[in-house]
């Protein structure tokens, strides 16, 4: 069913109200009135009509006045204004479209003409309302991050946006050029099948450029829709830059790949060593037997904190719920605990003394797993795995504080900064199953802090070697019996 066309009808006489709503009462509009001119300006802002039938002579303000105000509303400016008026003077007629009117309807009213006016008004401004609706929708085409093509019954392109014509490498005169011929020239069109029977049937596809020495692979997903227009039969052609998704697609399955790689070799050298022990230990002399066993033993250590990786990563919510917030005053001797724990010989700390009543919106454990990510790290991937690390703590305005580590190991490249907070990344171009740790540490720290509204950032110590990482984190209300 159609919308109805809404009619502001603008009159301060209670009879020709009643005649409008009687001679247009089936035809399919919605009429609001209005006694005044006042109230008319009122009722033009709040309903947005489709047109508007406005009386001249009113008091206190007249239909001249009320048109010119209306036009004024950027809102309402090329809404279609019928003036009604019992002068038939070419001077009103005048003073009328000076004001802004689009037609006129003169007092009495004739049935069939208020009728036909009404909707030959409507009608334009339908017309008028498809032009900008055009407009609009052009201009959102050619801002898109997507590619767009018209071709014609025959697949020549006959209209493409900016960005598909950057990505088909298009000529200035480009219309009537081959779809798929000018997509070959720099993709692989994959499934080749598919496009084989592109023309009658055109499924969705992917136009590809291969991984090189320098760059990534390129995807496009392309897909279309057949619509009549005119007389020929239009194809609309979307192309969309996938390369993200694709390339996270692939991370996905490598991570799925060092996941079963790391677990495996472990339980595989914790049955075999088990199974030869337990087939043949009274052939063993003690020294072989604790050999045997000195391997299970490493192997299921090393097992047991690959599981403990990944089941913290997966477990942080329940983190955020495991007891009262970390009193700040006890950040020092956590601090101190987790680098002796670690080996961590060089570490200086600096909280000031008067945040030490104060509490952040951290749990205690959730708190513990942020520093032993963060000492961790710096142990990990310093070059003598002897780092410097230097902590530091400041207030912030609303509420929050800065805890600012800095140590004295690697340099990281702008892409490792970039990917080092997303989850199961490792800093090595290809996952090799036996790079140290399972790039879980950061991405575990940034969901932490994320979920309580805090911040994380990541960059290089200048000018010193090194990396900085600043956490910003909200602080619990003050408590009234603090200073």
């Amino acid at each position: 069913m159609s919308q109805k066309a809404r009619i502001l009808v603008i009159d301060d006489e209670a009879i020709v109200r009643l005649t409008v709503e009687s001679l247009l009462a089936d035809r399919n509009v919605e009429l609001i009135f209005a006694e005044n001119g006042r109230q008319g300006l009122e009722l033009a802002r709040q309903s947005l009509p489709d047109a508007i039938l406005l009386d001249i002579m009113m008091p206190d303000m007249d239909g001249y006045e009320v048109c010119r105000r209306i036009r004024a509303i950027p809102e309402l400016a090329e809404v279609p204004i019928i003036i009604i008026t019992a002068l038939d003077s070419r001077a009103s007629r005048l003073a009328g479209l000076d004001a802004g009117a689009d037609d006129f309807l003169t007092k009495p009213f004739d049935t069939t003409e208020i009728q036909i006016r009404v909707q030959n008004i409507l009608r334009l401004n339908r017309y008028r309302s498809l032009i900008t609706e055009r407009a609009r929708f052009l201009w959102m085409v050619e801002n898109s991050e997507d590619g767009y093509l018209i071709l014609s019954d025959r697949n020549t392109i006959q209209y493409a946006n900016p960005r598909a014509r950057f990505w088909l490498q298009l000529p200035d005169d480009y219309t009537n050029i081959g779809f798929l011929d000018q997509a070959r020239l720099h993709y692989t069109l994959e499934p080749a099948e598919g496009w084989n029977r592109w023309e009658a049937d055109p499924q969705p596809g992917y136009f590809v450029q291969p991984e090189t020495s320098t760059a990534r692979p390129f995807w496009l997903l392309v897909s279309a829709v057949d619509t009549p227009l005119g007389q020929d039969n239009h194809r609309v052609v979307r192309m969309q830059d996938i390369t993200d998704k694709m390339s996270m697609d692939q991370d996905t399955r490598k991570f799925h790949t060092i996941v079963a790689h790391k677990l495996r070799t472990p339980v595989s050298l914790i049955y075999s060593s088990m199974t030869l022990l337990a087939e043949k230990m009274d052939a063993f002399d003690e020294q072989e037997i604790r050999e045997m066993v000195k391997v299970a033993w490493k192997s299921s250590e090393r097992l047991v904190n690959d599981v403990r990786a990944i089941l913290e990563y997966l477990d942080l919510p329940l983190s955020l719920q495991g007891g009262p917030p970390m009193p700040l005053e006890a950040l020092p001797a956590l601090v101190k605990e987790i680098a002796e724990n670690r080996g961590i010989a060089h570490l200086s700390f600096s909280l000031p003394q008067d945040l030490l009543h104060r509490q952040i919106a951290l749990p205690i454990n959730a708190m513990e797993l942020i520093l032993h990510e963060l000492l961790d790290n710096a142990h990990k991937f310093h070059p003598q795995q002897d780092p410097h690390i230097e902590i530091t703590v400041s207030l912030l305005e609303g509420n929050r504080i800065r805890l600012n580590l800095c140590d004295d190991g690697l340099t990281l490249t702008a892409q490792q900064l970039h990917w080092a907070l997303m989850p199961y990344f490792q800093g090595e171009k290809h996952f090799t199953g036996e790079a140290p740790g399972m790039g879980l540490g950061l991405p575990t720290v940034a969901s932490l802090v994320w979920q309580v509204g805090g911040q994380i950032r990541l960059a290089n110590r200048e000018p010193r070697p090194g990396v900085q990482v600043e956490l910003t984190l909200p602080l619990t209300k003050q408590e009234n019996n603090h200073p």
